[in-house]
């Protein structure tokens, strides 16, 4: 049988895990250190870049969080 309720909690424990892994990468660049050594321009776009995945969860459903996911900046790694 096909548990619709589960399938939908899976796609959104992978959404979130990839989420995550996402804003551990991004976390590197926040060190102060680091952090100084960006631009007024990337510093923006970090915040906007994690703010964005921190809200992805927020859609309605997994398959708009998926089609609506970040983009991550050029200069990032």
């Amino acid at each position: 049988l096909y548990d619709a309720d589960g399938a939908e909690e899976f796609a959104w424990e992978e959404l979130r895990a990839r989420r995550n892994s996402r804003l551990k990468k991004a976390d590197k660049y926040q060190g102060i250190l680091f952090y100084n050594t960006l631009t007024t321009t990337q510093q923006t776009e970090l915040a906007t870049y994690r703010q964005a995945l921190l809200d992805i969860t927020e859609y309605a459903t997994t398959a708009e969080a998926w089609a609506n996911w970040p983009t991550r900046p050029d200069w990032m790694m």
